[in-house]
């Protein structure tokens, strides 16, 4: 069985390449964009310069040829031709089963391209509340990495550290989180904030395990939680985020959630009870390795495989 994953938003796809490939399944990953955050991957494409009409027809032949090769096309997030155009090659001509797993902007509040119903065997979603977008997908829980996380209690004397590291500032409502910030180190607490932008991966986690609380997605319009809460609730991290908390009724789900109008009152609950910040930490390092273990999430996506091809 030779599968192909194209794309790799959040490195789910890189996650679920080592898992397939440590369970004997024949795994390749190829990119088509990276901000060289990663190196994860097996083809890079993104080296082409797509702006000319050359350099487009040069990365669709070089993905031919990959897509020739392989029995299922994993395909990742963002599009590679406007509205998923390149499914008509892939699926319509060459006949290759193409599996469409979305992880957010790319569907959120965005018209579901209606022909690509006809050319996809199956579809997922990396957050449930995407389910409203992508007819009749299955949310699939990020796999997340766990090798090199290592849960760790931190110190709880001293000033509260506090990590927030938006990959964007308006859909993580960074604002309401300096807000919150600002106003407990008005009222004589003593927090020592940290905000990340645009790190290394390797750096972020080192960032993480460097602190007490991570606050990450303050935005109820989205309600979900993404790699980087389950990355910190690996490392043995209390998470804040703004949950819809009805997408998550069949889980006990340790993160922490609140509206952000309530921030400053939970930090300053927090600050007075670092114990409780142990003792979930240690629940949400024990709800990761149930729910986003990768090994049994490949597993899981590999029985589908087997299912596509009969």
């Amino acid at each position: 069985m030779r599968i192909l994953h194209l794309n790799n938003p959040a490195q789910v796809a890189s996650t679920l390449v080592k898992a397939q490939r440590e369970l004997g399944i024949d795994a390749n990953l190829a990119v088509t964009s990276t901000k060289g955050w990663h190196t994860n991957f097996d083809y890079n494409l993104s080296e082409i310069d797509s702006s000319s009409l050359r350099g487009k027809l040069n990365i669709g032949k070089k993905l031919y040829n990959l897509v020739k090769e392989c029995d299922i096309l994993h395909y990742h997030g963002q599009a590679v031709s406007q509205g998923y155009r390149d499914l008509v090659m892939w699926s319509g001509i060459m006949k290759k089963p193409v599996i469409l797993h979305h992880h957010g902007s790319e569907i959120r509040d965005k018209a579901y391209p209606k022909f690509a119903n006809h050319l996809v065997v199956h579809r997922y979603v990396s957050t449930p509340d995407l389910l409203e977008f992508v007819p009749d997908a299955e949310w699939l829980p990020n796999p997340v990495d766990l090798t090199n996380l290592q849960y760790s209690e931190f110190d709880k004397s001293g000033p509260l550290k506090i990590l927030h590291a938006p990959t964007n500032r308006e859909v993580k409502n960074t604002e309401a989180v300096e807000d919150a910030i600002s106003q407990v180190k008005e009222e004589g607490l003593d927090i020592q904030f940290t905000l990340i932008e645009d790190a290394q991966h390797s750096e972020l986690i080192k960032q993480i395990s460097k602190h007490d609380l991570v606050i990450d997605w303050m935005n109820p319009e989205y309600g979900i939680y993404g790699v980087f809460s389950i990355e910190s609730m690996a490392l043995g991290r209390t998470v804040i985020c703004s949950l819809t908390d009805s997408l998550y009724n069949d889980y006990n789900l340790p993160i922490i959630s609140i509206n952000p109008v309530d921030l400053a009152g939970k930090i300053k609950e927090l600050y007075k009870d670092r114990n409780a910040l142990i003792q979930r930490g240690k629940a949400s390092y024990d709800f990761v390795q149930s729910h986003h273990n990768p090994t049994e999430l490949a597993k899981k996506v590999i029985e589908k495989y087997k299912v596509i091809l009969g």
